[in-house]
């Protein structure tokens, strides 16, 4: 399972060799690594390269490392792998505006799909999320809940469970990204017609209107931060 490792970016080489025994599951969950003298050992690497490709690998969250017991394979779960991600997204502008690029590569495809594939059950869904949305934001409320299920509801009228699937892996991200633009005065209010818009091309089965207006809706969000970046940027 373990082998000598070339001296060449060795650091690197130690992390990838046990993320991909982990990946192809020949580690698996639960189990216990090698000493650190024996694994060191094995690899024919020094001990100090060793703990810090080991302490890498626990930040990814592949291992855990147990004082007193050793390095076990960790159980992996979504969460922690987007958590990271989505803090990051919190505390970083750019990014924020970097997502904004992978909603319009998903999200103008999912609002075509959406007017080819969609039952009309799936239709009937995406109109119940903009009634709760409007009540909500009459009532002071950002809407921000209403907002992200407008968005599945429309990934699940695709039919796709590729889209649906990445759509889910990223939704954490995606509601940072939407409460950035939602907490902008008066925005509330003018998601709810986008929606609206998008929603009328998706029931009426034009694929090519609704990404088109999906689109536009991202290229708004886009200004809307960018101008609030602007502002932060010029009152900081």
């Amino acid at each position: 399972m373990f082998k000598p490792l070339s001296k060449t970016r060795l650091f690197e080489s130690i992390v990838n060799m046990i993320r991909e025994q982990i990946q192809s599951g020949q580690l698996k969950p639960g189990d216990k690594l090698p000493s650190e003298r024996e694994l060191a050992e094995l690899l024919d690497v020094s001990r100090n390269s060793l703990r810090e490709a080991l302490r890498t690998l626990e930040m990814m969250n592949y291992l855990e490392i147990r004082p007193g017991e050793g390095v076990f394979v960790k159980e992996t779960n979504i969460n922690d792998l987007i958590d990271p991600i989505v803090d990051a997204i919190s505390v970083d502008n750019e990014l924020l505006l970097d997502l904004l690029d992978v909603r319009e590569i998903i999200e103008v495809e999912t609002a075509r799909l959406a007017a080819l594939n969609g039952t009309e059950d799936d239709f009937e869904k995406i109109k119940n999320v903009i009634e709760k949305a409007e009540k909500k934001i009459a009532d002071k409320s950002i809407g921000l809940d209403e907002d992200h299920g407008f968005h599945l509801a429309i990934a699940e009228a695709t039919h796709n469970q590729a889209f649906l699937m990445i759509f889910i892996l990223i939704s954490e991200a995606l509601m940072k990204n939407m409460e950035a633009t939602l907490t902008i005065p008066g925005q509330p209010e003018k998601t709810i017609a986008d929606h609206k818009a998008v929603c009328k091309a998706i029931c009426s089965r034009q694929p090519e209107k609704a990404a088109h207006l999906m689109k536009d809706h991202i290229i708004k969000a886009r200004k809307n931060l960018e101008n609030s970046k602007n502002k932060q940027l010029k009152n900081g």
